[in-house]
């Protein structure tokens, strides 16, 4: 697991050896669990050869998670796809069988991003088309690009999990904020996101079902899946969330009956996840002092 140090990471090692696997943490820092552990330099190839010679799965993880930390822009571009591409090709030179990779919701363009763009339908899902346009998000979607055309041209199983806002500890304050504002039954005027979030051991979870997932071996051995809570944030229904966002009207549903089954349902349709790998969310905001985080 690489990153397997950080918010997210800590949670897939721990899910992967609950689901019976050895693991080994790839980092630059220490894990916090009690788990195998290799200080590595994954922007260097042949140190990312060396660290995962042996492996059957790779979790690619590692990344700078966001562009508000103080990173430049061309570093987050930069060394998010250097680590994607060198993480890629190591399973490739060593016959790592599948590599799993840790994507973002930010890839399609609607999650951080510097212009609002209207989907083409809703529930957005894996087949609508992908606009990127900052360096955090073209970042990931180059990552996923790499996946899928490493399957296509090397046979190499690769998955890529598109989640959306992770809920770690590292955002406890803001998500208890925004939990406080929609129990009082507060919509901000900004619709940011359309409310999308996940539990991190959710997350977890689904990383762990990734690595269990049996490939057709007669497709292309590569898979994109959505990953969110069943509902989004906000306390009133999913359509009102999208008219205002779309100034007014929501744009063509592709399935009427998805907001109608779950008026209140994410926007990213997470039945793909359902359907091939088995994994549903358990976490629910109205319960969020119960998370573990």
């Amino acid at each position: 697991v690489t990153g397997g140090s950080g918010a997210i990471g800590t949670y897939v090692c721990d899910e992967l050896i609950r689901a019976g696997h050895d693991v080994l943490c790839l980092d630059v820092v220490a894990p916090r669990n009690e788990i195998a552990f290799l200080k590595v330099d994954l922007a260097n190839l042949e140190d990312t050869c060396r660290a995962v010679q042996g492996c059957e799965q790779i979790v690619h993880l590692a990344a700078i998670p966001d562009p508000y930390g103080g990173d430049s822009p061309e570093k987050i571009i930069g060394l998010n796809t250097v680590l994607s591409y060198n993480i890629f090709e190591a399973a490739r030179l060593t016959n790592v069988g599948r590599v799993i990779y840790g994507c973002s919701e930010s890839s399609t363009g609607f999650g951080i991003h510097h212009t609002r763009l209207l989907p083409l339908y809703a529930p957005i899902d894996e087949e609508h088309p992908l606009w990127p346009h900052e360096t955090y998000s073209l970042s990931k979607h180059f990552g996923e690009r790499i996946a899928a055309c490493y399957a296509k041209a090397f046979g190499l199983e690769a998955i890529s999990l598109r989640y959306t806002w992770v809920w770690t500890h590292k955002a406890q304050k803001q998500a208890q904020a925004i939990v406080n504002q929609s129990r009082a039954g507060v919509v901000p005027q900004e619709i940011d996101g359309f409310g999308a979030h996940i539990a991190v051991r959710d997350v977890a979870r689904a990383c762990a079902a990734a690595a269990a997932f049996q490939f057709d071996p007669a497709q292309v051995l590569f898979e994109a899946f959505f990953l969110a809570a069943r509902n989004t944030f906000y306390p009133v229904p999913t359509l009102e969330i999208l008219n205002a966002y779309c100034g007014g009207q929501h744009p063509p549903l592709k399935d009427e009956a998805y907001f109608r089954e779950n008026p209140y349902a994410s926007v990213f349709d997470i039945r793909k996840a359902g359907r091939l790998l088995g994994w549903e969310p358990q976490s629910d905001w109205h319960d969020f002092e119960q998370w573990e985080l």
